[in-house]
């Protein structure tokens, strides 16, 4: 439900690469763990190492394209040129794994998603009882229905797309009959509370699965916000062309008297600065709005996703009878849509494993408190229903939250850390038993192979020894 990151292609010169020096190639972030990918590898006289792919190469230099992938962060790429002198070594790919690369490359240049946007087709919809008032997008799993402005609406759909072809592969559809789930997206809170009715007057929560509908609901205050930056860009365009004005009007002025000009000119480029640096911060505040919604999207996707194509509800009864596994017990479900909030996508290869630092330190500070609830208790956690992580009232969100933060922490561990989940006939037959009205503790002990004591013990070990990359640091003796 927090962040995202938008990828960026950045152009550089080769004298900027080649200053880098094995030290300062280190204090990058750490590279995907374990990566796929492959790449062509320069390596210069002064040790640094460069991957990527190399476009062209002279008798004098090599122009080659970056290409880094840290854990946690969005791929981008650099372009730039080697020469030849400063080269030591090149390991090159096989034309077929350069043209695999190639395409990977261009999916994750912001261009690549730019075409897709300007490509789909929208069609007019009504909204909120207004004809025309929205746009609609039909996928195969989802149904897109927005009142947010065109760029937003756009991105959106592409991403959507994305992530429903990523979960797609992690966890293939079962029930291919099911219908698209329709996917709400309000520009305005009145909007959103509107559209998920009676409860909206107390609801916390930014975003709903609404499984008897068939529908997510997500609300943003992007509306506003969009409008606001559109009035400052206004602004900032008409101050830039004064300043360009008084420019011109100075050096008419002072064409004789450059001492002169220049601290004048001085003063107009201090200006220029500060307008650069609030049109910065205001895109900054709008993308990080935008940044919000798609977590949301995300995690909300996930809960529409898992329980309309692979584990949709069913009676106990019917589990019982053979008919299929149930639905996710709450905890799970909402601890995996916490991880796939946070989940980068990339040449249509969805990256997770890293880890989200805020909640980790939000888990550290409540197995830390001597005073505090900490987390949740695991028994009582396993035994979870979908109240215990919604807030209706403000005095609400704190055991709301603890039991988020509990399901995240593990979930991640069981995923990442016992690697519990790789075995999904294993999790099946868990899903299975909690469904069909099995005791959950017992059924979680038979699936982990630990009693909840041994499980809580290696869970705190866990969590303490858990770096930001998703790997864990070695026990000390």
């Amino acid at each position: 439900m927090k962040y995202g990151r938008c990828t960026r292609r950045v152009w550089l010169v080769a004298a900027t690469i080649l200053v880098l020096t094995p030290a300062a190639a280190t204090a990058q972030p750490k590279p995907v763990a374990g990566d796929s990918w492959a790449f062509d590898v320069v390596t210069l006289k002064n040790g640094a190492t460069f991957p990527g792919m190399i476009l062209t190469e002279t008798p004098t230099g090599i122009e080659f394209q970056i290409v880094r992938r840290w854990v946690g962060r969005p791929a981008y790429t650099l372009t730039t040129r080697f020469d030849r002198r400063d080269v030591a070594d090149v390991k090159k790919l096989s034309p077929a794994a350069r043209a695999a690369l190639r395409e990977k490359v261009a999916d994750i240049d912001p261009i690549s998603e730019r075409r897709r946007m300007d490509a789909l087709e929208l069609a007019a919809t009504d909204w909120l009882g207004a004809p025309g008032g929205a746009v609609r997008y039909d996928a195969e799993h989802f149904i897109l229905v927005s009142g947010a402005p065109d760029e937003v609406t756009r991105q959106a759909a592409v991403r959507l797309e994305q992530i429903f072809t990523a979960f797609a592969r992690v966890f293939p559809p079962r029930h291919q009959a099911a219908q698209p789930v329709t996917i709400y997206l309000a520009a305005q809170m009145d909007d959103y509370r509107r559209l998920i009715g009676p409860s909206a007057g107390s609801l916390l929560n930014l975003a709903i699965y609404d499984p008897a509908a068939n529908r997510v609901v997500c609300g943003s205050d992007l509306r506003r916000l969009g409008d606001k930056l559109t009035a400052t860009q206004k602004q900032s365009k008409s101050q830039r062309a004064e300043i360009a004005k008084r420019e011109a009007e100075l050096r008419q002025l002072y064409k004789n008297s450059k001492p002169d000009l220049d601290r004048f000119l001085q003063d107009l480029n201090h200006s220029r600065d500060r307008l650069r640096e609030a049109d910065a911060a205001n895109n900054r505040l709008f993308d990080r709005a935008t940044q919000r919604l798609f977590a949301l999207l995300y995690h909300e996707a996930f809960h529409a996703y898992i329980g309309t194509f692979v584990y949709p509800p069913l009676s106990p009864a019917d589990v019982r009878a053979g008919k299929g596994t149930g639905e996710l017990p709450r905890w799970l479900n909402e601890g995996f849509a916490q991880v796939y909030e946070t989940a980068l996508l990339e040449a249509n290869e969805l990256r997770i494993g890293h880890v989200d630092g805020a909640r980790l330190d939000r888990v550290r500070k409540l197995l830390a408190a001597k005073d505090g609830p900490g987390l949740v208790p695991l028994a009582d956690l396993l035994r979870a229903g979908k109240d215990t992580f919604l807030a209706m009232h403000a005095d609400q969100r704190a055991s709301a939250d603890r039991a988020y933060l509990t399901s995240w922490a593990v979930t991640f561990y069981l995923t990442f850390g016992a690697r519990t989940m790789d075995k999904t006939t294993a999790l099946d037959a868990y899903v299975t038993t909690v469904s069909g009205g099995g005791d959950p503790v017992a059924a979680f002990q038979t699936w982990t192979g630990k009693d909840t004591a041994a499980f809580d013990k290696d869970l705190r070990d866990y969590l303490a020894r858990l770096q930001p990359d998703g790997t864990v640091a070695v026990k000390r003796p």
